[in-house]
């Protein structure tokens, strides 16, 4: 003992510290058993997130039959699906997985399970896409029962619907994340997921990366799930889990959700009655009376009197806080109704009452004390279907973000507004679903504040039993873009995009209005627009591609330089497919790697339209491209179409229906072969394009046959140049001189019929042959308006031409000094054709015609 003493005294300096040290290391033991170890996380456990050694616990309530369970053999393919592959050997009766979650927006992610290969980008149908990529499974056949992918990014309203309803307590869920899956997800959804085992379900942000394996009704902590966080990356790397599982994961308890209050005939109580509902007339014969009364506070209570009955009040049909509807058949009996407390619940049973309505019958609806909280967006869409207006105006506290497929759903039913409604507004509405218009009888009224309550809606009104829409819709449509605005509040510089005024306007695409061009292959064209440094030109740029009739988001391709990130948010924003290229130098490195890229990602095509940045488009660019299309396919000498034309300024006022033949290339916006790309700027494109196309590229392999159609006035406009570039001057005569750019939608096309190449020559040896000769034209500084009004005072001719004298068919040195005299671009000849600079001015011909051309030699020797 008193060895033992001696070494305590020596080891731990008494008895005293000794037993202290000992209470702190028991303790210290306790706590981390009791409170670590029981609530890791299982996919911490290894790398992979393996959990082979968990026991399964069985529960009583557990809706799974145990019988099923307790089988020692599973069956499974013996072999594993390419890419299903894991390092772990799993037992007869454990389950082979593996899941990956997205890795940026380009590595997609992968779902094997029980050596199957359930999601990935190559397999047929596959459903694949941004947020949360789900697969479900029955959990004792292990058969799949639905493979799906919710775009959270924007709402979760179906991934919740699939949680809540569509599967059953026990059933497997296998979920993956792609590009970014938080945004649209609220606290709902975030807690539904956690009843299927979730515990890192809360902590995931915005492009953080995540994988999960769970079960409906399994605790919370016990799913097994990885999730990876973005940091300062624009992306998070993967989550990935694999390894070997037994079913359940652990406890399953039942999930059990509180019963909607809805009452169909036969159980539907009625209350006091009062004749015509207390209206002092009596309704006509195809009419019928209603009251509506929303209630003054918490303690008043909310009212529906339909047809002289009371059937929704204080203990009446379970009217209270949220949503009170009645239903109404045609023939005015009260078929159904229902409450919804959407202020605690989430509004899921509300959805699915609204979408099961029979047509034509009218719906009585009033809110009482709190309804905004939890009333999403899917809610609102199915009321405007009914004819509801003015709950749009009401503003809600929760933001939910209105879908694609929600705003389809407005428009199709007729409504106008549904995503506004503020904390404690009072609304009261009559609608009819199948309505076309607007409801006519729909009232508002807002609280004043957080903490008090909106004024009594009471009204009592005749309703005609085929109640009708008004047709005129609200001017402008009101409408909350949330991803806009989340853009908006991250980047700056966007001027007039983000303001007050704009930023909830929709960025969608215009459906084809000609259904005649449905078949025109330009609207399959790949488009490719090359994004530079000028976020705020590309901005504009896209808003005005998004404009266009016909636009196909899928086929529009937006590069972006691998250094630059924020251009790929904008790109995201407008539904345009963002690509990076590999760091370049230079504008036109990346302009070669762009082309490169865009075309190796669609081999199968034999044109592209290139578009750049600083380009703002006119309504009519794809369809003067889809006009010009059949020309352009079946003339081999024609190798693409430019939509910018040197010389079409305001001064010239040219002509919106001519189509010229050129030799020159301009660039900046156009349509292109593959076959010229091919041969002439592949393999040689720092020789022929290393700098920007208005300092002439040179193409040394084109034919003399080969030429490019242009525009008399330009279908797209070049924003201004600023004024730290070289060879300032001649860049700003070029595109900061006041230009005329299309502003017709759909403008006509005269001359398609003349624009093959035989037909093309031959047209213009007629015309330059019986053209009025203008003799004696002095060089010129500006515009000769004498000339103009020597022109414009003879009615004899609306076709001219002037013969400039040449040593050779490339010498331009006589046409140059007059070019000012007509308002061309006066530095140089832009735009010739064989010799030739064709334009038209003021609805008169001009033709400047070298004397060396082979068409004026034409018809000097007419054949």
């Amino acid at each position: 003992m008193r060895k033992v003493k001696r070494i305590i005294h020596k080891q731990f300096g008494g008895v005293g510290n000794f037993f202290i040290i000992l209470i702190l290391v028991a303790s210290t033991v306790i706590f981390v058993n009791s409170y670590v170890l029981t609530k890791r996380d299982p996919s911490n456990e290894t790398p992979t997130g393996s959990i082979s050694k968990l026991e399964p616990v069985y529960d009583q309530n557990q809706t799974v039959k145990q019988d099923s369970i307790k089988r020692q053999h599973i069956q499974r393919p013996p072999i594993p699906d390419a890419g299903c592959e894991i390092d772990e050997k799993c037992a007869d009766d454990a389950v082979p997985y593996k899941i990956v979650s997205g890795d940026g927006i380009e590595k997609y992610p992968i779902i094997c399970f029980n050596n199957k290969l359930l999601v990935h980008k190559n397999l047929k149908d596959a459903k694949i896409g941004r947020g949360i990529n789900l697969v479900a499974l029955d959990s004792i056949t292990y058969d799949v029962k639905l493979t799906e992918t919710y775009d959270t990014y924007i709402e979760e309203t179906f991934l919740l619907r699939t949680l809540k309803v569509t599967l059953n307590d026990g059933d497997i869920i296998i979920l993956a994340s792609f590009d970014e899956m938080t945004y649209g997800l609220k606290e709902a959804s975030l807690s539904m997921l956690e009843k299927y085992g979730s515990q890192l379900i809360k902590i995931i942000k915005f492009r953080d990366s995540f994988v999960m394996i769970g079960q409906k009704g399994l605790a919370r902590g016990k799913a097994v799930e990885m999730h990876q966080p973005k940091g300062n990356r624009d992306f998070a790397p993967a989550a990935h889990i694999s390894g070997c599982a037994k079913f359940p994961l652990g406890q399953l308890s039942p999930v059990v959700f509180p019963t909607p209050d809805v009452n169909k005939e036969g159980k539907i109580a009625i209350g006091t009655s009062i004749k015509n509902c207390g209206l002092l007339e009596t309704c006509k014969q195809n009419e019928f009376a209603v009251h509506i009364y929303t209630g003054k506070d918490k303690n008043d209570e909310p009212k529906i009197c339909v047809d002289g009955k009371y059937v929704m009040a204080k203990g009446i049909n379970d009217a209270g806080r949220g949503i009170n509807i009645v239903v109404v058949s045609n023939g005015k009996e009260v078929i159904r109704t229902g409450h919804f407390d959407t202020w605690q619940e989430d509004s899921t049973n509300l959805e699915i009452f609204l979408e099961n309505l029979e047509e034509n019958v009218i719906l009585i609806a009033v809110t009482f004390d709190e309804a905004s909280t939890n009333l999403r967006n899917f809610t609102r869409t199915v009321l405007q279907g009914i004819g509801s207006q003015k709950i749009g105006s009401l503003a809600f506290r929760d933001s939910w973000t209105l879908s694609q497929h929600s705003k389809n759903l407005f428009f199709d039913l007729g409504s106008a507004t549904i995503q506004n409604m503020k904390y404690r507004d009072s609304w009261a509405f009559v609608g009819r679903k199948g309505i076309e218009g607007f409801s006519p009888y729909e009232e508002i009224s807002h609280a004043g504040s957080a903490t008090s309550y909106a004024s009594l809606i009471d009204k009592r009104l005749c309703v005609p039993q085929t109640l009708k829409g008004i047709k005129i819709r609200p001017d402008p449509l009101p409408f909350r873009n949330d991803k806009r605005r989340d853009f908006c509040s991250r980047y700056d510089g966007y001027g007039d995009f983000c303001s007050d005024t704009n930023v909830d306007k929709n960025l969608a695409p215009i459906g084809l209005l000609n259904k005649t061009l449905e078949d025109n292959p330009i609207y399959s064209t790949p488009i490719l627009v090359i994004a530079g440094i000028s976020y705020n030109s590309l901005r504009m740029c896209l808003e005005t591609l998004l404009m266009q009739p016909g636009i196909r988001v899928e086929n529009v391709i937006v590069t972006v330089d691998e250094k630059f990130s924020e251009p790929l948010a904008l790109i995201d924003l407008f539904g345009f497919r963002g690509e990076k290229t590999s760091s370049s130098s230079t504008y036109m490195e990346h302009y070669e790697k762009s082309l490169n890229k865009a075309l190796e990602l669609y081999p199968a095509k034999d044109s592209i339209i290139v578009i750049e940045e600083d380009l703002i488009l006119s309504p009519d660019f794809l369809y003067s491209l889809a006009l010009l299309s059949e020309t352009f396919q079946k003339d081999e000498t024609i190798s693409g179409i430019q939509l910018w034309n040197p010389n079409s300024y305001d001064a010239i006022n040219g002509s919106i229906d001519l189509i010229y033949r050129v030799d020159n290339f301009f660039g900046l916006g156009y349509q292109l072969k593959r076959t010229f790309y091919d041969k002439n700027m592949k393999v040689s494109f720092k020789q022929c394009c290393s700098k920007r196309v208005w300092d002439k590229w040179k193409f040394s392999n084109t034919l003399p046959s080969s030429s490019f159609l242009m525009p008399d006035i330009s279908r797209i406009f070049r924003r201004p140049i600023d004024g730290n570039r070289m060879n300032t001057k001649y860049l700003e005569t070029l595109f900061n001189r006041k230009r005329q750019t299309s502003l017709n939608p759909f403008p006509p096309l005269s001359n398609i019929n003349t624009l093959r190449k035989e037909n093309y020559d031959t047209f213009l040896t007629k015309s330059i042959s019986s053209a009025t000769l203008l003799k004696s034209l002095e060089p010129c500084d500006t515009l000769n308006l004498n000339m103009y009004n020597l022109i414009s005072s003879q009615n004899s001719s609306d076709t001219f031409k002037y013969i400039y004298q040449q040593e050779s068919t490339d010498d331009v040195a006589l046409l140059t000094p007059v070019l000012p005299c007509f308002g061309l671009f006066p530095q140089e000849p832009l735009g010739l054709y064989l010799g030739v600079l064709r334009f038209s001015a003021n609805k008169y011909q001009f033709y400047l015609v070298g004397s060396k051309s082979p068409l004026y030699k034409s018809t000097l020797n007419p054949t």
